[in-house]
């Protein structure tokens, strides 16, 4: 009896700068890649590997942060291409109208990156109503123990989420380790989403903000819809002693306006994870401030963590080489909401 043969794996190239292979991928990694498809071109760009003799047999190709946009001239390079695994977050800088216009199936490996994105909240979240942020200030101050009177403490404080999307509902799913009273706002959800998640729903943004100890914003940024969503005039809203945390992106928020209300009311703290401009300009006040803490877009996956990236690329793959749809694909209507 003839031994079955294997089926053909699909054609695949990486597009990953060194760094990049190594964080998402490592050794390991690649060996898993090379499982369950055929890895015919490395390159550390995709421009470099416009230059590659077997470019026109690419059908998978392996991205990360970085790429540029999958322009027409770009996918004209790549005929047999009809899969992009994107070893990241956001597709928006890397995907085109073309990429749509031509079917080819994009995968996203932001749920991984937004599992780190959610514990760094919540540890915030825990941090913020343990009044840590403040009592610190206190003691490099006045170099004594502030009083325990004015902590809120955890139990049965709100926590306001600024938009419901992934990163927020996996905040939502950690805090109910916490006695804690979750509100989010997001007018573009149906209501059993929130029931879902066992979070109230704030069906005004003004209500949201009022009524969170700590208000954390999820809402991506979507040019001429969400810049400067979160004005001065709502978070001069936010209840005495509350704190406001932002992984999003640092232009949803009124930056200059944000500035002003946390230099009026040293009651409140801030925690920026993001800023309109990374780094802010030198003389920014963010930097002295003594109610902002800036931590430099590390939310997201760092270091080891960006493994977790490289494995959904390799199970994805894995699935869509077996004939089954990928549990991560983008569609062009979602692709613009994603930050």
């Amino acid at each position: 009896m003839p031994t079955p043969t294997p089926p053909l794996r699909p054609r695949a190239a990486t597009a990953l700068a060194p760094v990049l292979r190594e964080e998402v991928f490592g050794a390991r990694g690649m060996r898993e890649l090379a499982a369950v498809v055929d890895v015919v071109a490395q390159a550390a760009d995709v421009r470099t590997l416009l230059t590659d003799p077997r470019r026109t047999e690419i059908e998978v190709l392996v991205t990360s942060w970085g790429a540029p946009p999958l322009t027409p001239d770009v996918l004209d390079e790549l005929p047999a291409l009809h899969t992009v695994a994107h070893a990241a977050g956001s597709v928006r800088k890397l995907v085109t109208d073309a990429v749509w216009d031509r079917g080819i199936t994009v995968i996203s490996a932001a749920e991984a990156n937004n599992e780190p994105v959610a514990e760094f909240v919540y540890a915030h979240v825990v941090l913020a109503l343990k009044d840590v942020y403040r009592r610190s200030r206190h003691m490099v101050a006045v170099k004594a123990l502030p009083p325990v009177d004015d902590v809120p403490g955890i139990l049965r404080q709100t926590v306001g989420l600024v938009s419901f999307g992934s990163v927020a509902r996996k905040v939502a799913q950690r805090l109910r380790r916490l006695d804690t009273r979750v509100l989010a706002w997001d007018p573009y959800l149906p209501s059993d989403v929130f029931d879902d998640f066992q979070v109230a729903r704030a069906f005004d943004l003004s209500e949201a903000v009022a009524r969170s100890r700590v208000l954390s914003i999820h809402t991506p940024l979507i040019p001429g819809s969400t810049e400067k969503l979160v004005t001065g005039e709502l978070l001069r809203l936010l209840p005495e002693g509350a704190t406001l945390i932002n992984t999003a992106r640092g232009a949803v928020i009124d930056e200059q306006a944000m500035i002003e209300v946390l230099t009026e009311r040293p009651d409140l703290s801030a925690v920026l994870d993001v800023t309109a401009e990374e780094p802010p300009q030198a003389d920014s006040a963010l930097y002295t401030l003594p109610n902002v803490m800036l931590t430099g877009h590390v939310a997201g996956t760092v270091g080891g963590e960006r493994r977790a990236m490289g494995r959904l690329v390799v199970e994805e793959l894995r699935r869509t080489g077996a004939g089954l749809s990928p549990r991560h694909a983008v569609t062009a209507e979602a692709a613009p909401l994603r930050a």
